[in-house]
């Protein structure tokens, strides 16, 4: 969501592609998304620890705002393919994650581990954009020219509106506004980079926990000192 916060205003006020063009442009990075969480829950299936596939997911999705540090004013293809891999990385931490949260939770509890998880996801989502966009449009106010009227130093749509009256303040806000997404990309790579690693320290206590409640499970199951069902109605 904090990424999305500067693509669309890039795509739109940077590259001056219309509403419909941005949005038709924008469908491109979703289509990896269709792959991302059935390949995650394979390899979960095929053995692979959940804990190294989050772990993966955070590291994608770090590497997605990397290169959207590195786009400049003229990058339409590296910041659909930043989104494209952030995307990726984000769906295969999320799917992982609603399956450990689901199944960590007692089944009279499975509706309020849902909504906690919808809740944790909206809010994640508004920190972001209030996180990464406050570090945009600082770095935003620190690029933009100083004599640049008010409006200008603002936000970028309030640069281009008063664009016609100082020569030059197009560019310079353009310019400015992309110094801004890279900063808030390289704040979110960082975070990410600390998720991945917080992820690998603390997920594999979790996947330790469910293997001992599975194996607890199986035994229970199997105990020889308790009989069947069918065993207690023979001797009944």
């Amino acid at each position: 969501m904090g990424s999305a916060y500067f693509t669309t205003q890039y795509l739109q006020s940077v590259l001056g592609k219309s509403a419909l063009e941005a949005a038709l442009w924008a469908l491109l990075p979703s289509v990896p998304i269709g792959v991302a969480a059935p390949v995650a829950t394979g390899l979960v299936r095929k053995g692979v620890d959940r804990a190294h596939v989050v772990t993966a997911g955070f590291v994608i999705a770090a590497s997605g705002f990397g290169l959207l540090a590195l786009a400049g004013t003229d990058a339409m293809w590296l910041v659909l393919a930043s989104c494209a891999v952030l995307a990726v990385g984000s769906v295969v931490v999320m799917s992982q994650i609603m399956d450990l949260a689901m199944g960590a939770a007692p089944v009279e509890r499975a509706g309020a581990a849902s909504s906690l998880m919808e809740t944790g996801s909206e809010f994640g989502g508004a920190l972001g954009m209030a996180v990464l966009g406050s570090v945009g449009t600082a770095v935003y106010r620190h690029e933009i020219p100083a004599a640049a009227p008010d409006p200008a130093r603002e936000t970028l749509g309030g640069a281009l509106a008063v664009a016609d009256r100082v020569p030059g303040l197009a560019t310079a806000a353009r310019e400015a506004f992309t110094s801004g997404m890279q900063g808030a990309a390289v704040t979110g790579a960082v975070l990410l980079a600390g998720a991945a690693v917080l992820a690998a320290v603390t997920l594999r206590r979790a996947e330790v926990h469910e293997r001992a409640r599975e194996r607890t499970r199986g035994q229970t199951c199997e105990s020889p000192d308790r009989p069947s069902a069918l065993g207690r109605s023979g001797e009944a």
